[in-house]
């Protein structure tokens, strides 16, 4: 142990901030000099009362050159934090006594605990999807799945719950044979998604049950 103080800045801030007064400090103190210089002369004061203006002139070029400094610092720490903004939302919720029923194959009994949880927080939109998802998969139970992601939709939701909702209602009209309403569905996949990979595929899924459809019409025609 050496005693020393730890350091706040490492050698890449200690350049950057070398960079800024080139760059920075040293054309702002000729610029502000020359300024200086060309009012005294206009004014006529004394040519020495410039020696006192350069004076003033280094703490004050030498604060705005920290100024700066510390300004692209933070600015740049903004952005990394808007760009990987994934590290401060919360992780979704996890429901550890439900996943054990649903391993051990107790839906019914995964399902009334669901519907507890969305009893006592009707805003938990986490457990509804997982809900929903329950009762179509492993109970059966197409109507209560629909109403629950419906539910659901009417919430307010992030752009991962919306698209989960939509993907939901989706696999649900599949699972049950709903065509009607499938198509409904990838429709508004199709426009909500357009120019995405995902989209193009609701897309292509949607012209291609129109062609059954249309081809079905004929045939019974």
């Amino acid at each position: 142990m050496t005693g020393r103080p730890p350091r706040d800045t490492d050698s890449r801030d200690t350049a950057e901030l070398l960079k800024i007064a080139v760059w920075f400090g040293g054309p702002a103190f000729v610029i502000v000099t020359l300024a200086e210089f060309a009012l005294i002369r206009q004014q006529g004061w004394p040519p020495l009362l410039l020696l006192a203006f350069l004076v003033l002139n280094v703490p004050l070029i030498g604060a705005g050159v920290l100024g700066l400094w510390r300004g692209i610092g933070a600015g740049a720490t903004s952005l990394v934090r808007t760009i990987f903004a994934a590290g401060d939302i919360a992780p979704p919720p996890t429901y550890p006594v439900e996943d054990t029923l649903i391993v051990r194959g107790q839906y019914a009994e995964a399902a009334e605990r669901f519907r507890d949880r969305i009893l006592v927080s009707p805003a938990d939109v986490e457990a509804r999807l997982r809900l929903a998802a329950l009762l179509e998969d492993h109970l059966q139970d197409f109507p209560g799945a629909e109403r629950m992601y419906l539910e659901v939709r009417r919430l307010r939701l992030d752009a991962r719950q919306e698209m989960a909702v939509a993907n939901g209602l989706i696999d649900l009209y599949r699972h049950a044979g709903r065509r009607d309403r499938l198509m409904v569905e990838l429709a508004r996949f199709a426009d909500r998604y357009r120019g995405t990979t995902a989209g193009e595929a609701a897309g292509r899924e949607l012209r291609e049950l129109k062609a059954g459809e249309e081809g079905r019409g004929k045939g019974e025609g």
